[in-house]
């Protein structure tokens, strides 16, 4: 992992805090978490905690958040096998704006409960980065990647606009695991708002998933090749046709000690499919996965609960 986000967040707090009262604004939160949630394609229990803050001198702002889990589940990615697991998640972003009611934890992408001051004020437009990792067990061991994330958000005083794109590449800060597999790639574009006290979400996401390649046999594979005019990776067992393509209008709601999250949707093979050969194809660098482009779609659904503890500094 690196840790070089995490250093850059702790500085920042060390060097404001002698200085804090007389030129700085911080504000700060923590939050607890029991968490079920259930689905077709993850079934678990998790129990985590999340730490979100903010800086800002004038009109100059940085924030930042932390959060680890831990869960048990008998559902992963589609597979039914038990076992435990946690992750673990860092993200920073800079800006403009006052940025003083904690409403950027929504930008946790392992998180569906957040911190947030339904008092506070103040708009934010900031870009950032960061990076996840899922750490699972037994033959889903290698599947837990570690991705990269951009992050951007464009609030007004109590309603935002976020955007989060993740993908296991390893590019400069875009600190993924550059492995090509997994849950390689999503995107989240959503609609936030704090109203009477609570906070609401809505929005529309992707997730890839693709089996690890078998980089031992050439890439002649026939499936998703358009007639074999295209390099086709081969996949290793036990999950060599574990592809799924998740396309969803996603909900949330908060207030007090609970928490609801929904994600509603399909999952299409097909589309998957075309999404990940204009990256793959148009960079020239990977060939294709072999995606089973004729299978039908299928119903998408999960949905989770959280009892919360949160309290914050204004």
């Amino acid at each position: 992992m690196n840790l070089s986000y995490l250093y850059f967040s702790i500085l920042i707090y060390l060097l404001a805090i002698p200085l804090s009262a007389q030129r700085f604004e911080i504000h700060g939160g923590l939050l607890l978490k029991t968490e079920i949630t259930l689905g077709n394609q993850n079934t678990y229990l998790k129990i985590g905690s999340q730490a979100f803050g903010t800086m800002s001198y004038g009109d100059i702002s940085v924030e930042s958040g932390i959060s680890f889990s831990i869960y048990e589940f008998s559902k992963r990615h589609t597979i039914p096998i038990t076992g435990f697991a946690y992750s673990y998640e860092f993200f920073a972003l800079g800006g403009i704006g006052q940025n003083s009611n904690l409403i950027g934890s929504t930008l946790s992408t392992t998180n569906t409960s957040f911190i947030f001051d339904p008092e506070g004020e103040g708009g934010f437009y900031g870009i950032g980065f960061g990076f996840n990792k899922d750490v699972l067990p037994k033959s889903l061991k290698s599947y837990g990647i570690r991705r990269g994330a951009l992050l951007m958000r464009f609030s007004n005083q109590n309603h935002q606009i976020q955007i989060a794109f993740l993908n296991d590449f390893n590019i400069g800060w875009f600190n993924g695991e550059g492995t090509d597999y997994g849950i390689t790639g999503s995107l989240k574009i959503g609609f936030t708002r704090i109203h009477n006290n609570s906070l609401q979400q809505i929005g529309l996401g992707l997730d890839l998933f693709t089996p690890q390649p078998d980089y031992n046999r050439s890439p002649r594979n026939h499936i998703n090749s358009q007639d074999g005019r295209k390099n086709v990776w081969f996949t290793l067992p036990p999950y060599k046709n574990l592809f799924y393509g998740n396309f969803y209008a996603y909900g949330g709601y908060q207030k007090n000690h609970f928490s609801l999250y929904s994600q509603l949707g399909m999952n299409s093979y097909k589309s998957g499919a075309e999404i990940q050969n204009i990256l793959h194809d148009g960079l020239g660098l990977n060939p294709r996965f072999p995606w089973p482009v004729d299978l039908p779609n299928k119903l998408y659904l999960e949905t989770n609960g959280s009892l919360i503890y949160s309290t914050y500094d204004n």
